[in-house]
């Protein structure tokens, strides 16, 4: 489901000189009177009417409009009636002609000005204007429309040919394969592709100005540094896909990733972003398409994959296309002339394979041919008859105007009619219903937006059983559009109507409701990552104001955590590498023994796996079997072994695969022996020997120099330091700093190069990490010591102390290098006990509470010093990852946590 950030879209243009003001007047009362603002005597009627419904809903006029201020008398009324009769007319004799030569124009020659200009007149004067404008204004809203799902499909295959655009002979290589992919995620994808030779031509045109103009916008950029962290990511994505299509004067890409790099920003296309235990990045992802229908959705444009259409429909599209215009005659000539092509390439058009033998067409191609027009009048027939049920049309053969149209249908059902009103084209009957379908389905996307932004608003308060309900929500949505409604056209148009807006808002969340209810009862018993992510935010929005998905929502936040408990519980076995998820049975003992330690510590967040370990084991023994496999093909696709072999290549290959192959080869047998031989993983361990001995080195001499590996120079200073105290050293750092032939200072260099450049690394996404920890610290902190204080107080109540038993193993020891009265996890850990102060036998219920605070207490303290060791060390890069700020607090923490006091007792 693609989903856009919910946002009102400023789509008003800029006003000419001197107007402003006074077209906001003309579009209020354009709105609200409609063609009787043109007769005097219903204008004063109607407006009395609009007037007196604010007025019994207790509205203050000068809060829903400025410009309705003072209108509470009948001769100002009547004076206003008369004002603005000339300025409308005047307004329409304009725009009447204007539009007239825009929808001259194809949706290529629209600028996007031209679009909010024309597009907000239409909005206002549509059902103003003497003359009827809806027929061009629908065409004109469809232009823009279009124009915005052709620029998509542009972008893709731009971004999908990067590199290709050099000239139409590397493009025509290329699109090929790319469109095998495409074609199929939209109709205007499918258009282009099927159009290669001239789709070719324009992009190759296109490209060449996205040089130019990214070569500019990257100059401008170079000489503002106070710019570069709002602007460097899209500049990078932009070189990334288009600056390899630059030959000739290239823009200075180099230049600008050095800059952004300083400040800390680094782009990461899709797939350079490889993990090998999943499957290859798809070219969908790599171009981002998601990202360019979310785009094209803050729009109020809705572009999702069509269903996959059969023979009928693309021979419908294909025979239309022979023609020289959108009628259609002779279509068995040309279908069976079409398919004579198609037949000598069946490959292209895999759809009509069947068609086809021996390169020629077959009987029932040619039948197909024959039934071809009997064919696409049934069709047209269906898809009318859907169209008339959705949009709630009386006359199939006339255009309905924008206010008029009916935006109840789903964004589903738009995909799956526009798409077949665009393999149908040139059939008459659907023309008009077809044009009236794009306009509403445009209609919808840019009310959602409105609609959302104000619900957003008002949560809570979009339902509601008593008698005032509905005129609160009223004014509670005057109040709201003081500061919304110039945000767009579509939020005015409600803004200045609070009756029907409150009517359409809360309606609309009732259907976004069972929207999401079906979506839900679809879902919420297995959902994935995406759906948590997705569905949880639009619980969360509409759980206020709909007691309905209530009880599904709770279900699915259930399911999610169960998932998250699931991916954390797999995460904690494969970093113990100890091969417990070959099978179920293993990974069931294990787990159970992690549901104990969370229950003891009071986790919840851990019990929804928990109370499901035999699914829970199913999932991971999966996914990690599913993990095993991609590693192993990926090795194998990119030659893995031999690159490790080839001492030009070993290091890079070793430093990026060996981590994968430790992390999974305890699980996965086939990686450490396949058929009776050497699995992969062992095979890349044994060429990569020598690659670990220098590892090993390298990490020792990091863990020297942190807090000098912030740049090269800074390193070279330390290292020569070092080298001096390491002349006659043995332990391997010595080799650092000499190597036979080379200048002492050039392999000092050489090498700290590379040590700063692995700290780099490691530093991305470091900040984020301790930041998480230091948060995730203060709430434990804060939860340990509130349990810490309450098993004292247990054991107080129970008279009874925490005992260190005096052995021969632990004897004159100190129990933890920060206090000797400190619980230590390992073989001292049987030493401590409760012991009661006096004789009694009988273990009582405050004992038992206070074994059990105690308990829990110990778990949390281990858990605690756990992650202190891991975050302190990596605070070691706290100057060479700017991390100083969450270090300084972990090291606050860490450095103040007590156990409970434990003290010596007599065996």
């Amino acid at each position: 489901m693609a989903r856009a950030v919910a946002r009102a879209v400023k789509r008003q243009a800029a006003a000419p000189q001197g107007t402003g003001a006074n077209d906001e007047e003309v579009r209020l009362f354009a709105l609200i009177l409609k063609k009787n603002a043109l007769e005097e005597s219903k204008c004063e009627e109607n407006l009395k009417n609009y007037l007196e419904t604010l007025k019994n809903a207790t509205l203050e006029l000068k809060n829903v409009h400025k410009k309705l201020n003072n209108l509470n008398e009948n001769e100002k009324i009547k004076a206003k009636c008369k004002e603005i009769k000339t300025k409308i007319q005047d307004k329409c004799t304009g725009f009447e002609k204007k539009i007239e030569d825009e929808v001259k124009k194809q949706s290529t020659e629209l600028t996007n000005d031209d679009c909010k200009a024309n597009e907000q007149q239409c909005t206002f004067l549509e059902e103003a204007c003497p003359n009827d404008l809806t027929k061009n204004c629908n065409k004109l809203r469809n232009l823009c429309y279009q124009k915005e799902r052709e620029r998509v499909a542009e972008k893709a295959l731009l971004k999908g040919l990067s590199g290709a655009l050099k000239n139409k002979d590397t493009c025509k290589k290329k699109i090929e394969d790319i469109c095998i992919f495409l074609k199929q995620e939209s109709d205007e994808l499918m258009i282009l592709c099927l159009n290669q030779e001239t789709t070719c031509n324009t992009l190759v045109e296109k490209a060449k100005s996205k040089c130019s103009s990214l070569k500019q916008k990257i100059e401008n950029l170079l000489t503002k540094d106070n710019e570069l962290e709002k602007k460097c990511s899209q500049l990078l994505s932009e070189c990334y896909f288009y600056g390899q299509n630059c030959e000739n004067d290239p823009p200075k890409c180099d230049n600008l990733e050095k800059k952004c790099k300083k400040k800390s920003i680094i782009y990461t296309a899709m797939d350079l972003n490889f993990d090998p235990t999943k499957p290859e990045t798809t070219l969908i992802e790599k171009i981002g398409l998601e990202d360019l229908y979310t785009d094209a959705l803050k729009k109020g444009v809705y572009i999702g994959r069509p269903p996959p259409k059969g023979e009928i429909a693309l021979l419908a599209l294909l025979t239309l296309d022979l023609s020289d215009s959108n009628k259609v005659d002779n279509r068995q000539q040309k279908c069976e002339q079409l398919l004579g092509e198609v037949c000598k390439n069946p490959q292209k058009h895999k759809v009509l394979q069947e068609l086809c033998k021996n390169k020629a067409v077959t009987e029932e191609g040619k039948k197909k041919c024959k039934e071809l027009g009997k064919e696409l009048a049934k069709h047209a027939q269906d898809v009318s008859e859907k169209i008339i049920k959705y949009l709630i049309i009386s006359n199939p053969n006339k255009l309905t105007s924008w206010h008029e149209l009916y935006t109840f249908i789903s964004k589903k059902e738009c995909v799956r009619l526009q798409s077949d009103c665009f393999y149908l084209k040139g059939q008459d009957s659907l023309e008009k219903l077809c044009d009236n379908l794009k306009a509403a389905c445009y209609k919808k996307g840019l009310e959602a937006l409105a609609n959302k932004a104000l619900q957003d608003k008002l949560r809570g308060k979009l339902h509601g059983s008593n008698g005032t309900w509905f005129e609160n929500l009223q004014k509670s949505l005057v109040e709201v559009c003081k500061e919304l409604k110039g945000k767009s056209d579509e939020l005015f148009v409600l803004c200045v109507q609070p009756k029907k807006a409150a009517l359409v808002l809360s309606t609309d969340l009732r259907f976004r409701a069972i929207f999401l209810r079906e979506q839900l009862n679809e879902k919420r018993d297995y959902p994935t990552g995406k759906d948590c992510i997705e569905l949880k935010e639009e619980c969360s929005v509409l759980i206020q104001d709909s007691e309905e998905i209530k009880w599904p929502c709770n279900t699915l936040n259930e399911h999610c955590i169960r998932l998250e408990g699931i991916k954390q519980l797999e995460k904690e076995l494969l970093e113990e590498n100890k091969g417990y998820l070959k099978d179920e049975k293993k990974c069931k003992e294990e787990a159970g023994k992690r549901c104990e330690k969370w229950l003891r510590r009071g986790n919840n967040k851990f019990s929804f796996v928990c109370s499901v370990l035999e699914l829970a084991c199913m999932k991971i023994t999966a996914n990690v079997k599913s993990k095993c496999n991609a590693l192993k093909e990926h090795m194998k696709a990119r030659n893995v072994i031999t690159e490790a072999a080839n001492k030009a290549t070993m290091e890079k290959t070793c430093r990026f695969w060996t981590p994968y192959c430790q992390k999974f080869i305890s699980n996965c047998d086939d990686l450490k022996e396949d058929g009776g031989n050497d699995g992969d993983c062992k095979k890349l361990n044994k060429n990569c020997e020598l690659f670990f001995e220098k590892k090993k080195i390298e990490d020792k001499a990091i863990d020297e120099l942190k807090g000098s590996l912030l740049n090269n120079t800074g390193c070279e200073e330390t290292l020569k330091k070092y080298c001096t105290q390491l002349n006659n050293a043995t332990n391997g750092l010595e080799t650092l700093c000499k190597e036979n032939g080379k200048d002492e200072a050039d392999v000092r260099k050489e090498q700290c190069k590379k040590l700063v450049k692995q700290v780099q690394e490691k530093c991305l996404g470091l900040k984020n990490e301790l930041t998480e920890i230091k948060n995730d610290l203060e709430i434990k902190e804060e939860k340990y010591k509130k349990i810490k204080e309450e098993a004292e107080k247990a054991m107080e109540n129970a008279n009874l102390i925490l005992s260190r038993a005096k052995g021969p193993d632990n004897n004159n020891k100190s129990v933890n290098k920060d206090s000797s009265n400190a619980p230590k996890e390992g073989k001292g850990t049987t030493g401590f006990k409760l012991v009661r102060r006096n004789e009694k036998v009988h273990v009582t219920e405050k004992e038992l509470t206070a074994f059990d605070l105690v308990a829990r207490t110990f778990d949390l303290y281990l858990e605690l010093k756990e992650i202190c060791n891991h975050s302190l060390k990596n605070c070691g890069f706290k100057k060479e990852c700017d991390c100083e700020d969450p270090c300084k607090k972990i090291q606050g923490i860490c450095s103040t946590l007590e156990p409970l006091k434990v003290k010596p007792h007599e065996i």
